[in-house]
């Protein structure tokens, strides 16, 4: 077992040692919200969330996550995304068990009315499409399974129809993630890993007499740890599991539109009532430090959960998250 984490520790730090040797290969997958972190709590941990992952938002990280979830859980979650965007997402889930869980999310994304940019012509004439505007936006919808297949192993697998429009140009496809969760039972040690975006290249429909072109889209590869250190099933730093928890998280990625990260993130329980976040991630060009807070509530058989994320930009607008669980 402690060779197992060493050698995890390993891969999960090897990316953060040369990261700025890395070729940076950005702008070169289409659908880039994909790569929008969705969820209050997971966005408030530095995105270091896959290892340490235990409501429906898993659905949009890590599939075989969801198995953790209570009998039926639904969460929202709004995001004011920069240059006045709203990112709006949800997912509802049911655990069967011995014979899975499912669950179903959406994540969309709308531009809002664009002016349409014009241009005078060599006569003094203005283009007469001044004035007017166009729209777009972007659209995922998923299906997930999930199924424990021992104690302490869950597979899960997403397959999501994905659509961008902009103008009069727009693409659909089809595509799929797969993660693994495994809760070692040593220490308050959890280990993961995801594959999200699995898909053909994206398509763009345009008029006959233009060229169609296509994009890949990203496609994301994670490997999580995470540990208690206060809290866990095996106390490392003493006290009541009942009244404080603290554990750390980190995850290690790679994308074929980007050089490695890391993410690492804490989180701190009092009293399972009341929690504190705070993220930070590595060979980022913005959005480096986050925070966030949530809170439990309970109203008869219904467990409410609350999660706010705020995540520091220095030359955009800075996001703010806000999401909201119910666990039946």
């Amino acid at each position: 077992m402690r060779k197992l984490i060493s050698t995890l520790l390993i891969i999960l730090f090897a990316g953060a040692i040369n990261v700025n040797a890395q070729f940076n290969k950005a702008g070169r997958t289409a659908l880039q919200f994909l790569k929008i972190g969705i969820g209050a709590r997971q966005v408030g941990l530095g995105e270091a969330c896959i290892a340490n992952i235990n409501d429906i938002n898993a659905t949009f990280w890590n599939p075989a996550a969801i198995t953790g979830i209570n009998d039926i859980e639904a969460g929202f979650t709004y995001t004011n995304w920069i240059a006045d965007l709203n990112v709006m997402s949800g997912a509802i889930g049911i655990n069967l068990h011995e014979y899975g869980a499912l669950g179903f999310s959406y994540v969309s994304l709308d531009y809002g009315e664009i002016p349409e940019a014009y241009v005078t012509s060599p006569t003094g004439g203005v283009d007469t499409r001044i004035g007017t505007t166009f729209g777009g936006g972007d659209l995922a919808v998923g299906f997930t399974y999930a199924k424990r297949f021992t104690d302490k192993l869950s597979i899960g697998m997403q397959v999501k129809y994905l659509r961008e429009e902009l103008y009069k140009y727009s693409t659909n496809l089809w595509a799929f993630d797969v993660g693994s969760y495994y809760e070692t039972g040593w220490k308050g040690i959890r280990i993961a890993m995801s594959a999200q975006n699995f898909s053909s290249q994206a398509r763009w429909l345009n008029t006959k007499e233009e060229e169609q072109q296509s994009y890949e889209i990203p496609i994301i590869y994670r490997i999580g740890f995470s540990i208690d250190l206060m809290g866990g099933r095996d106390l490392i730093l003493g006290g009541n599991p009942e009244d404080h928890k603290l554990s750390l998280n980190l995850d290690a990625i790679h994308s074929n539109d980007y050089a490695e990260r890391l993410n690492t993130g804490l989180e701190y329980t009092a009293f399972n009532f009341i929690t504190f976040r705070t993220g930070y991630k590595i060979n980022y060009d913005e959005g480096n430090f986050s925070i966030g807070f949530g809170a439990k509530y309970k109203e008869g058989p219904i467990d409410i959960k609350f999660d706010y994320a705020y995540v520091q930009y220095d030359f955009l607008e800075s996001p703010h998250r806000f999401s909201i669980i119910m666990a039946f």
